[in-house]
């Protein structure tokens, strides 16, 4: 196992999922910081339109959102001990998808530890072993039954309610909501909500 981890740190320390007991998002905001979100295509046009270029940067050739003087999201603040999410209902499919990782084909060999069942289709998830959500050992029943597979309809659908991929943190004086704004990027009606 030592040796698979070496190899995975130099490419970016993706583990198969099967390695994790469980996962969740502690509203830590490390995710938001020091990394280049990228955006698809769609969502740069639409971030472009609704927020203006400033909120948007090129990091070597992708297009992405664009990060403050500190490294971490410009749409991140924090409240109490919890970074949070100023653009939740929106946010890119990349800040959706993270920490995991959902292909169609294995990644440098792990297949067998990689590989999901979902809907009789085989895909491949991984973990990026830096996010501070995870808890390391044999898979539990939440991971596998609905935290894992959330993750593949995300990944498939693009866009969709997110309850076992996000922190549910409850707030006192919550951002205020940016409603139907927001529908065209991410189809859907829902409110923007504060939870990372």
């Amino acid at each position: 196992m030592k040796s698979y981890f070496s190899k995975c740190a130099r490419i970016k320390m993706l583990v198969p999922w099967s390695y994790l007991k469980s996962w969740s998002c502690l509203a830590c905001g490390h995710c938001c910081k020091d990394y280049a979100i990228p955006l698809a295509e769609h969502e740069w046009l639409c971030f472009r339109d609704l927020f203006g270029s400033m909120a948007l940067e090129q990091v070597l050739d992708k297009k992405c959102l664009r990060r403050g003087p500190d490294g971490r999201c410009i749409f991140q603040y924090k409240l109490g001990n919890h970074w949070l999410c100023g653009i939740q209902s929106a946010k890119p499919l990349a800040c959706r998808l993270f920490p995991f990782k959902v292909c169609f084909q294995p990644l440098f060999g792990k297949e067998e530890g990689a590989s999901f069942k979902y809907f009789g289709k085989k895909v491949f998830v991984y973990a990026d072993a830096d996010c501070r959500g995870i808890e390391w050992g044999n898979p539990g029943t939440e991971l596998v039954r609905k935290i894992i597979p959330e993750f593949i309809r995300l990944k498939l659908d693009g866009y969709g309610e997110q309850f076992y991929s996000t922190a549910h943190i409850q707030t006192q004086n919550p951002m205020p909501p940016v409603r139907s704004i927001f529908s065209a990027c991410t189809k859907t009606l829902l409110p923007l909500a504060v939870i990372a």
